[in-house]
């Protein structure tokens, strides 16, 4: 995990202070995840994301962070995910990758680590990529008509959605019994071999983001179509899936 600097190791440590003044015995966990927990974060631009798990998740529980709001959202402090034990392992079945993800990039800020003690199916799980990755394609189409075919658009709509497949495939290649890699490119690498199929548009778009290659009239909807067709690819492997996991 990449060093955080001092500024946000003190809003971390403020903010922990806060949660249990405000809770005090009924908090059970609270807990830091996503790129601050990693290797990803970015000082004054990527968010703070919290944890918060209670004995019982009230409305009166929730108003009592309401003043508090507004400060953590100037401190880049996103609104914190409030949970009890009840809810979190209701929810297993339908956010495996959410608790996946949270579970495998995460910093216990007080009580019990309770992320290491969640039992997610891999049944579900392959479900859930599944679903995500078919439901993305059907908002890729819709979204391609609302761009009007305009080529910033387009590049804005391909970059966007990068993120979200990266991690579903990481989560394919777990369900292979592979442990995933943490840099993009050799994600794809490990997918391609555990799949025998190929990822060279998401590639590209890749470099598209990274400012290599530039996209035009003449080159924008060719990418697109390769790019839906290699997504197409990856959910027909989370199908395939089924047999092997469920």
């Amino acid at each position: 995990m990449k060093r955080l600097d001092a500024k946000t190791e003190q809003t971390i440590e403020k903010f922990t202070h806060e949660v249990q003044a405000l809770y005090g015995d009924e908090l059970i966990s609270l807990i830091l995840y996503g790129s601050a927990a990693g290797a990803d974060f970015v000082s004054g631009r990527s968010d703070l994301n919290f944890l918060i798990v209670l004995r019982r998740v009230t409305l009166e529980a929730l108003r009592k962070a309401l003043p508090l709001i507004p400060t953590w959202h100037r401190q880049r402090i996103a609104t914190p995910l409030v949970v009890d034990p009840e809810l979190l392992r209701a929810s297993l079945d339908l956010f495996p990758i959410e608790f996946l993800d949270m579970r495998e990039q995460h910093r216990l800020l007080a009580g019990r680590d309770i992320l290491l003690e969640l039992p997610i199916s891999s049944r579900n799980l392959r479900l859930q990529c599944e679903q995500e990755l078919k439901g993305k394609v059907l908002n890729l189409w819709r979204a391609y008509l609302e761009t009007g075919g305009r080529v910033e658009a387009l590049e804005e709509l391909l970059v966007s959605s990068l993120k979200s497949f990266l991690t579903i495939t990481r989560h394919l290649l777990r369900l292979k019994g592979l442990q995933p890699a943490r840099e993009f490119l050799e994600i794809l690498v490990q997918a391609e071999e555990a799949f025998g199929i190929s990822l060279e548009a998401i590639r590209d778009v890749h470099s598209v983001r990274l400012g290599m290659i530039r996209l035009d009239r003449s080159n924008v909807h060719a990418l697109f179509e390769r790019y839906l067709a290699d997504i197409e690819q990856l959910a027909a492997r989370a199908d395939a899936l089924w047999r092997e996991t469920g």
